[in-house]
């Protein structure tokens, strides 16, 4: 006899509180799990984790209720000498056959619980675009069409820059400026993973079982803008701010960190304000990446003399490395907010076209392959993962290499 229950497995809390709700297959003595769509709050369960939420009751009886549906014409005849798993095997491939319906919003918000904040709302902002086009929340991911997106994308890259107002404190469209276009290409490619992460999911194709057959991602050409804020300053420029005097404590203090996060091969904001203290070598592990990656994204950078006059400014008296930064901001998002508004001011005076802290990250790397530095050594230096290899896994990265090349770079300038 096969028998079916809905159960919540008390270790498989998610992060957001909630559990999913699975159902137990049992026959001949032995049981196994399948996964459902559903998922319960604390408030949905006893204390014993048994569900007691009525409309969640009735969906669990409404799956069951198709499982014993897909398992009646089995005769005895066909059962004898098959386990549970071929019977877990034989009630997917019957519900396959049945329409497969799945909140893309949904399946979105359960599954960016498991990234970083930073990476939630760069998720988060593309979700919320789309759904302002479709003026609701909701799409099934099999309605998800290639023109559906195309249109959303058009009326993305014609919206009017958005700018905070001081005087009303309200978010309003900016009159003089819009949005570069192609930057619908930035959400486009967040909500292809979110798309992809679910086929990877939902679909088994050793089994037959795509329940998420298209793909209407794949067939868009995507446009990346290139801002005139992250691009390669090239080394002209790149001197000339090496080489300014200003008496502003503030420009000269937004100008140092700019610097020090060049000559620290492209180190960002967020690795700058947390640095821990140190006098030869920066060891740190890069704060966007290291979450996601088996090396927890470590970082080492020999101090370069040429820096040490901008990191001495930096460093000024009290208990921070870089004192002088946190003096300047409370917070890493203020403190790049600030820089570069002192960059733009910096740009209007010496009538340079506008770029932002980013461009030392960038300015870097493009002077590095100029040099002739290799590809894989800059993805090292810049912290990439670069194009995966197996022998990775084995292989320390080449610190001495990073540094010639950080050498290299800083050896163009007169300091």
């Amino acid at each position: 006899m096969i028998t079916f229950k809905a159960i919540i497995i008390p270790g498989n809390r998610r992060k957001d509180g909630t559990y999913p709700v699975n159902i137990r297959v049992t026959f001949k003595g032995k049981t196994r799990r399948l996964p459902t769509t559903l998922s319960v709050t604390q408030g949905d369960l006893t204390r014993t984790l048994k569900i007691k939420n009525a409309t969640i009751l009735n969906k669990t009886d409404a799956l069951i209720a198709q499982m014993r549906d897909s398992v009646k014409d089995i005769s005895p005849f066909d059962l004898e000498g098959q386990d549970v798993d071929w019977v877990v095997r034989h009630i997917k491939d019957s519900l396959s056959q049945e329409e497969f319906r799945l909140d893309f919003f949904e399946w979105s918000d359960r599954y960016i619980l498991t990234k970083s904040e930073s990476t939630r709302r760069a998720y988060t902002c593309a979700l919320n675009s789309f759904a302002r086009f479709l003026g609701e929340r909701r799409i099934d991911i099999n309605a998800i069409s290639r023109g559906i997106l195309l249109d959303w994308m058009d009326e993305v890259d014609n919206l009017p820059k958005m700018h905070y107002n001081r005087q009303t404190g309200a978010v309003e469209a900016s009159k003089a400026e819009k949005i570069p276009r192609g930057a619908s290409t930035r959400h486009l490619v967040k909500l292809e993973h979110l798309f992809n992460a679910a086929k990877d999911k939902y679909n088994d194709e050793d089994a037959g079982r795509i329940l998420i057959p298209r793909s209407p991602f794949s067939k868009i050409a995507k446009i990346y803008p290139v801002s005139n804020g992250q691009g390669n300053l090239g080394q002209d420029l790149m001197q000339r701010i090496i080489s300014w005097q200003t008496d502003s404590r503030v420009m000269r203090t937004a100008l140092d960190v700019f610097i020090v996060s060049f000559g620290l091969m492209g180190a960002n904001m967020a690795d700058l304000y947390y640095a821990k203290p140190f006098r030869e070598e920066w060891i740190y592990n890069r704060r966007k990446t290291s979450s996601r990656r088996q090396d927890r994204a470590e970082m080492r950078v020999r101090i370069p003399g040429q820096l040490r006059p901008y990191l001495e400014r930096l460093q000024g008296k009290g208990g921070w490395w870089l004192n002088e930064l946190h003096t300047f901001a409370s917070n890493k998002d203020f403190a790049t907010q600030r820089v570069n508004r002192c960059l733009k001011r910096w740009c209007e005076e010496n009538d340079v076209e506008p770029f932002t802290f980013y461009a030392a990250r960038h300015t870097w790397a493009s002077l590095a392959r100029k040099q002739g530095i290799d590809k894989s050594t800059i993805d090292d230096c810049l912290g990439h993962k670069g194009s995966f290899q197996v022998a990775d896994i084995y292989a320390e990265k080449a610190w001495d290499l990073m540094q010639e090349a950080n050498a290299k770079v800083l050896d163009l300038f007169t300091w």
